[in-house]
């Protein structure tokens, strides 16, 4: 069921996968749609940025809400991840997908491609329509970043955001088989088997829940090793998931750069063409 947007709120909230579309968009034929992983503790108003861009951009948006409890629990995020791939398979309209994930939303993301991985061939529709991926602001590196990456979208009291990390890590101890060996699984997962699309990464050197140097030796992998085309855009200075709000001149562009160049419908490889950004 598509939204009618009246306002962010009644948007982002009606349903757990809000398709939201955009005003003058195509219904048929040529329809392009975003998977739009948000963060942890998006606030409407914050993701309606976004939304709007991609309105801008001709794309329709899909919705898919980040929450602690598909952190905290794994099988929850796999669930959705089931659920999200079963829900885009029935959305046939569109001829163009990406997705779009923000911080912990690649977590969520990294679900559905751990289920793209078996059996090898499935959800076929998925991947014939993808033409992209952009992560912004990966929370990657290690538990801690992970943690902090929780703590700050759970609340921003100085005294929940103590509690949070240390609740976490007697929580990961009793329960290491369903959480943190998923997630180092899903990490190995991540570097290692990516899909093999254009890919941009956004982040910056001083975000304390991305490690940058981390986040350099992966591109350097997925460059050389896996031949992909990857864009990446690295500021000094941005906060966590605003660096479309800190710097959104150069973000919008480089967004807009990275959709016209790579993200059109897909040609046959002898006919790829070659990064401007």
């Amino acid at each position: 069921m598509a939204v009618t947007m009246k306002s962010p709120e009644c948007a982002l909230g009606d349903q757990q996968f809000p398709l939201i579309k955009g005003p003058g968009n195509p219904s048929l034929g040529g329809a392009k749609l975003v998977l739009f992983f948000g963060w942890l503790g998006a606030s409407p108003r914050a993701a309606q940025r976004y939304i709007d861009l991609y309105h801008e951009l001709s794309y329709d948006v899909l919705y898919i809400h980040g929450h602690v409890t598909q952190f905290v629990w794994p099988p929850n995020s796999m669930k959705l991840a089931r659920k999200l791939l079963r829900r885009v398979g029935e959305l046939t309209e569109y001829d163009d997908l990406l997705c779009h994930a923000m911080s912990i939303g690649a977590y969520n993301y990294t679900s559905c491609l751990m289920l793209l991985q078996d059996p090898p061939g499935g959800y076929r529709s998925f991947r014939d329509r993808l033409r992209g991926v952009v992560f912004d602001s990966l929370t990657l590196g290690s538990i801690e970043r992970m943690k902090n990456g929780v703590k700050h979208g759970l609340s921003q009291s100085p005294f929940v955001q103590f509690i949070i990390p240390r609740l976490l890590t007697v929580y990961f101890f009793f329960t290491y088989s369903h959480t943190l060996k998923f997630f180092e699984s899903g990490v190995r997962l991540f570097e290692d088997s990516p899909l093999l699309v254009p890919t941009l990464i956004l982040y910056s050197r001083d975000d304390p829940m991305c490690d940058a140097d981390k986040i350099d030796d992966i591109i350097k992998k997925w460059r050389g090793d896996m031949k992909m085309p990857v864009s990446s855009v690295c500021w000094a200075q941005s906060k966590h998931a605003m660096h479309m709000k800190t710097h959104p001149a150069d973000y919008t562009q480089v967004l807009r750069d990275f959709v016209n160049v790579y993200c059109l419908s897909r040609q046959p490889r002898s006919e790829g063409r070659k990064s401007k950004l």
